[in-house]
């Protein structure tokens, strides 16, 4: 019985973490892996509970900063500032005068239409060429090709 616990409590944490990415109840769930294997070799239950408290603590304390780092070092980019992405370079035309980000316009990029905007704040009118220099959610901002 106590092994179909754990097993319950490591799929609980697994859930959990993919739920939350917060890198706690991954290590509660490796400490229920300790106290799994116990299970198998007949240890009361007192004595797994506590070894599950104190592997869950420790691997918490040991683990759990380095774990961080290494995600925050290898984060993705913000995608909340306008970015390179995979538009970025992309050439098109533009369908409606592109002004600044008070004046935007369209441009078909692809065949499809998109928001534009330019940095500089210069206006460019209908067929001129453009180029992506970088975009934030569905806007991009282009510039004037010569």
């Amino acid at each position: 019985m106590a092994m179909v616990f754990w097993a319950l409590i490591i799929v609980v944490c697994v859930l959990a973490e993919l739920h939350t990415n917060a890198l706690v109840a991954a290590f509660v769930g490796a400490g229920a892996v300790v106290a799994f294997a116990l299970a198998l070799l007949g240890v009361p239950f007192l004595v797994q509970a506590f070894v599950w408290l104190v592997a869950s603590a420790a691997l918490l304390a040991a683990l759990r900063p380095f774990a961080l780092a290494h995600f925050r070092r290898h984060r993705t980019q913000d995608l909340t500032l306008p970015a390179r992405g995979p538009m970025t370079d992309q050439t098109g035309f533009v369908e409606q005068v592109v002004g600044d980000e008070g004046h935007p316009g369209r441009v078909t990029i692809k065949g499809e239409s998109w928001r534009a905007v330019t940095e500089s704040g210069e206006t460019i009118p209908d067929g001129a060429r453009v180029v992506v220099r970088r975009a934030h959610g569905t806007t991009l901002w282009v510039e004037r090709l010569s």
